[in-house]
């Protein structure tokens, strides 16, 4: 997988990028660009490569992205339940520095900024307070819109339930790249075959690695076995089931790689906190207000 610079195309009327984007799904190539990012996702869920940082990515978890901070954001191309929702902002970071270096008063903003070069995600709740915040700079027009930019970074500088993304030493080498490769290729592997049974030797093998040597670079870069990467997935395409179909809970422990419901249940609950058939009456709840 190649890093690639990508260039954001502005209007010339406009300072920074805002958009909100429906999309099919997510398949954005692995790369950079000079901008911050802000990323919102409303609607869609998958994986999120941040710098050297691999985990799942759910609606509402904004993200701010550092300059030249690899990353891409990726869900399955044939999962055609219901589309992808998001907003996505860009800004130069001279557009921003032009306040914080002259006005003390926005050092948080500036200390925010820097801790972004290794990527930020903000707790769901605190970023689904600031969707209407976020939405805004995309419907205003002229100085209300870069004024709107300003005031809802001032609001993600005051939110202290963050954490970075990328490790503390990440760099984007070509060292780096070859490894985001290996692991894409396993994210790939395992959103085709998740519903059948997967053997480490088989995820090794697209990594050129040996077993062992593959446990220890999974870990290493994910955080958790290749394994609870597996039953994490599985629990995840449940989830947009259980909001997207009509399937039983039977039905959909079959359709994402369960042997037995029992099995189903406990991993269900021990991802999700509460179980599949509380987790679809909690969705129903929510939705119904």
């Amino acid at each position: 997988m190649q890093l690639k610079y990508s260039i954001t195309e502005n209007d010339e009327n406009q300072s920074f990028f805002a958009e909100r984007k429906t999309i099919p799904y997510f398949g954005v190539d692995w790369h950079y660009h000079e901008e911050f990012e802000l990323l919102y996702p409303i609607i869609g869920t998958g994986v999120r490569i941040v710098g050297d940082s691999m985990e799942y990515f759910n609606e509402n978890e904004l993200v701010l992205l550092g300059s030249q901070l690899p990353h891409l954001f990726k869900n399955e191309i044939n999962d055609s339940s219901r589309e992808v929702d998001y907003i996505v902002i860009k800004f130069k970071p001279y557009i921003i520095n032009a306040f914080v270096d002259n006005f003390p008063e926005f050092y948080k903003i500036k200390q925010m900024l820097e801790i972004a070069r290794r990527g930020l995600i903000f707790e769901s709740m605190d970023s689904y307070l600031l969707l209407k915040d976020i939405t805004r700079i995309c419907e205003l027009r002229g100085a209300d819109r870069i004024i709107q930019l300003l005031k809802t970074l001032v609001k993600l500088s005051n939110i202290n339930q963050r954490r970075c993304l990328a490790s503390e030493n990440f760099y984007p080498t070509t060292g780096n790249a070859d490894k985001v490769d290996r692991l894409q290729r396993v994210i790939n592997f395992i959103a085709k075959n998740y519903v059948k049974e997967i053997s480490l030797k088989e995820l090794s093998d697209l990594t050129f690695m040996t077993t062992n040597s593959f446990c220890r670079f999974f870990k290493e870069r994910t955080g958790k076995t290749a394994f609870q990467f597996l039953r994490e997935y599985r629990i995840s395409r449940a989830c947009q089931m259980i909001i997207n179909s009509r399937k039983s809970i039977s039905q959909i422990c079959h359709d994402t790689g369960f042997n037995s419901f029992s099995s189903f249940n406990r991993v269900f609950k021990s991802v999700k906190g509460l179980s599949a058939s509380e987790y679809k009456s909690k969705y129903k709840r929510l939705n119904s207000l």
